[in-house]
């Protein structure tokens, strides 16, 4: 009996042995270099090979670029996991190659592991630990163009819709009384920015912290692209305490270099201003009572020469009550423009003309003066001298008359000098209206001569 059992515990390890060391296995065979790893997965089969071995590829690292190329799979190669059709091979073979890349600019290190379960029997799991450098590229990213503010956040306050970038203005208000500042903090790509107020010193600690006047004020956040090529500017009208609702008009009108006449009165809706400048458009900044107001411009296109209307219509938040103001713009037309400058040197030569007949005045009045004083003097001096000497000689007074007569002669020559100055002065101002009109008249005959032909 104890026989027989010896014989069957040989016959039992002498079947098993040979089965165990035929099982079937995987192995991981490759290369590491700088920035690339390859590996193959080797598979040998058993003596009864299965018909079919699931893959899967766990990875530690999302960072790096993985790859699973095998002729053998059923289904996606992108995926890193397949069903391989392995029941035609019967040797050790290739099963795929996986390929890993490190397209980072940082060292990354990673452990695959590669899981095999075959459709019959077990087959060990296999991994490998390897570390990649960092991509080294001369490629330079290059800077962005956009100058679109992305988003702002607000320390205070509400706007009055929600933020797009393609909307460059906004209204904030639910700002108290007593908060004095706001903190806007916009937000952009790889772009620079800067905050402003119109009327300036509106920062109070840094760039983005701004001062707040009672009621409205104006602060406009400019956008600078990365590359520096394009600028955007969002324009925010901040109200600081209550605010009056409903109101169709405006608080105030301004018009960049130029002066409204009269001047702005909420209650006056009409204006004119004179524009000398070849402008197609005017830059009109309007502030209405209600932030909530819809206003319409119309009429600040296209500017013609002569007389041009602008309107702007101002509705109440809810609609019920309107208020049109009307600018009346006076184009000057070339022409007008030349006869102004041609008046305005005409003018500033009249003025001319008369400080020269003043001062013309002055001088003559001058030597008139002075030669009284010195006859004066003179005859004052002779009265003396008949009261002492009685027995003067007759050439002594014959020189004291001639002195008197040469005084005389040169006061009647001051004011000649002056008179013929006068004259002049008056003829030269003629002349130069003469010559003013008759070039005035030659412009219309050639505007005339113009119109003819076309009769």
């Amino acid at each position: 009996m104890k026989k027989l059992r010896n014989i069957f515990l040989l016959l039992l390890i002498s079947f098993i042995i040979p089965k165990v060391c035929n099982a079937a296995s995987i192995s991981l065979d490759g290369t590491v270099g700088e920035t690339i790893a390859e590996y193959t997965i080797k598979y040998t089969p058993d003596e009864i090979p299965s018909e079919t071995i699931k893959i899967k590829i766990e990875t530690t690292n999302d960072d790096l670029n993985y790859e699973f190329k095998s002729d053998y799979c059923s289904n996606d190669n992108n995926k890193l996991e397949c069903t391989l059709i392995t029941t035609t091979i019967t040797t050790e073979s290739d099963l795929g190659k996986i390929i890993i890349k490190n397209l980072t600019g940082d060292k990354k290190e990673t452990t695959i592991t590669v899981k095999a379960t075959p459709s019959v029997g077990t087959i060990s799991d296999v991994s490998k630990t390897f570390s990649l450098k960092a991509l080294e590229t001369t490629t330079v990213k290059a800077k962005s163009s956009n100058s679109n503010m992305t988003g702002i956040n607000l320390s205070v306050g509400i706007l009055d819709k929600t933020f797009d970038q393609n909307v460059t203005e906004y209204t904030i208000t639910g700002i108290k009384d007593t908060i004095n500042s706001i903190t806007l903090t916009p937000t952009c790509d790889n772009c620079k920015y800067t905050i402003t107020c119109p009327t300036g010193g509106c920062s109070i600690s840094n760039s983005k912290r701004v001062a707040l006047e009672t009621g409205s004020n104006s602060v406009a956040i400019n956008i600078q692209s990365e590359d520096g090529t394009s600028n955007k500017t969002y324009t925010f009208n901040i109200y600081r305490g209550d605010i009056i609702t409903s109101s169709p008009y405006l608080k105030d009108i301004k018009i960049k270099d130029l002066v409204l006449s009269p001047k702005f009165d909420m209650l006056n809706n009409e204006y004119s201003v004179d524009l000398d400048k070849d402008l197609d458009k005017l830059d009109i900044t309007v502030v209405a009572e209600d932030p909530t107001a819809d206003i319409q411009i119309k009429g600040n296109e296209k500017l013609k020469d002569g007389e041009n209307t602008i309107t702007i219509t101002i509705t109440s938040s809810d609609g019920e009550n309107k208020q049109v103001y009307t600018i009346l713009v006076n184009k000057l037309v070339e022409e007008e423009k030349d006869t102004k400058k041609v008046v305005t040197s005409k003018v500033s030569k009249k003025n001319n003309n008369k400080w020269l007949i003043i001062l013309s005045a002055i001088f003559a009045l001058t030597i008139i003066i002075v030669s009284f004083i010195l006859i004066f003097k003179k005859k004052s001096k002779n009265n003396k001298n008949d009261k002492n000497n009685k027995g003067t000689p007759i050439k002594d007074n014959i020189e004291e008359e001639t002195s008197e007569s040469d005084i005389i002669k040169e006061n009647t020559d001051a004011l000649n000098i002056l008179e013929e100055t006068r004259r002049e002065v008056e003829e030269e101002e003629k002349a130069d209206v003469d010559e003013a009109l008759d070039d005035l008249m030659k412009t219309k005959k050639l505007e005339l001569g113009d119109l003819d032909l076309y009769r």
